[in-house]
Parts: structure tokens; sequence; C-alpha cells
């Protein structure tokens, strides 16, 4: 993440999916760094895992580069929340939320629409793997992914350890079994 927003000076920044708010700091450190004050907005639908990355922004004093949200990526408000935060499109969305199929298939549709022109939807989750992270059964990110970008072919994607099947294999350069998938809305 550090070289796609300080690399590329991403200073709309969405995250789906903030749990404790690790990246969420990290995040917030690079955008005070680039002086991109509103710069991300991040969401969970959980309020407990939102008070607890809350104290951790406000403890590092983020709160001019960072909104903590309580919401659904699922729902296209959070979308105009966002928007509204940033004062623009996103540059950059990582969505690494629910890993369930069905809410995949929503957030990488509603998402990449919100996203501007040039800009970068980076999915975690998306390997063999990570499939069995989706509490349906019904494939998990993976399956959305693909079926996604086969319906979106103007889209550029790409996916990084996506055959990954455990931990356990060596891997040269992203170690990730999780593994990583890219989405750039091209247009520039």
């Amino acid at each position: 993440l550090h070289g796609v927003v300080l690399g590329n000076r991403a200073a709309r920044v969405v995250q789906l999916g903030t749990h404790a708010g690790y990246s969420t700091l990290l995040l917030g450190f690079m955008l005070r760094r680039m002086n991109a004050a509103r710069g991300l907005f991040t969401l969970d639908i959980d309020p407990q895992m939102c008070g607890v990355a809350q104290h951790w922004v406000d403890r590092a004093e983020l709160s001019e580069f960072v909104n903590v949200a309580e919401g659904d990526s699922c729902d296209a408000r959070s979308v105009d929340a966002a928007r509204d935060y940033l004062g623009a499109a996103p540059d950059l969305v990582i969505l690494d939320s629910s890993h369930e199929y069905r809410a995949t298939l929503v957030e990488l549709d509603l998402w990449y629409a919100a996203l501007a022109t040039g800009g970068l939807l980076i999915v975690h989750d998306v390997s063999r793997f990570a499939q069995s992270f989706d509490v349906t059964g019904e494939g998990g990110v993976r399956r959305g992914f693909d079926e996604w970008r086969l319906a979106n072919r103007d889209a550029e994607t790409f996916l990084l350890n996506g055959e990954a099947r455990s931990m356990d294999l060596p891997r040269p350069l992203y170690k990730d079994a999780c593994g990583l998938g890219l989405i750039h809305k091209p247009g520039l």
C-alpha cells in the first residue's frame, strides 16, 4: 500500500473493512505525510470495531486525515458518504470486508462505478485458499472477482497468488497466500 499511496499521491482513499484499524493507521500516516486532509474514508459494519479504530486514530492524532464510519459497504449511501467526505471520487478503493461472494459482487459494482477515472481498486482475499473465508460457502471473493471481471471486460484486472491453496507454498515475491486482485479504471 505504501508504494501505491505515496508513489502515486493517492489522496482520496476508501477502505472497506476497517476492523481494528491497523491498515487505517498506516494509510493515515501516509496521508498525513502527504498533507492530504480528509484523505481516508474507512468503513466497517461492526460498531465495536469502529470504536476501536477510532480510538487509535484519535490517539495517533489522525482525525484531520481519517474518517472512521460505521456502515454497510454494499449500501449506495456509503458510496455517497465517502464521496461527500473526500470531496470527489476516490483515487483508490481497498476492499477487504465480508469475504462473501454475493457481497463482493455488489461491492465491486458499487465501488468501481464510484472510482475516479484512472483509479485503482485493490481486492484482498482473492486466492483459492481464501475462498474458505466465505461463511456462505459460495466461493467468496475469488468467485466474485472472477465473475465480475468477465462481465466488465473494459476494466483492467490482475490477480496475484490467485491459485494459492495453502499458507505453506513458497512464493518468490508477493508472499500473501490470501491473494490480491487489482482493478484499474482506464480512461485517462
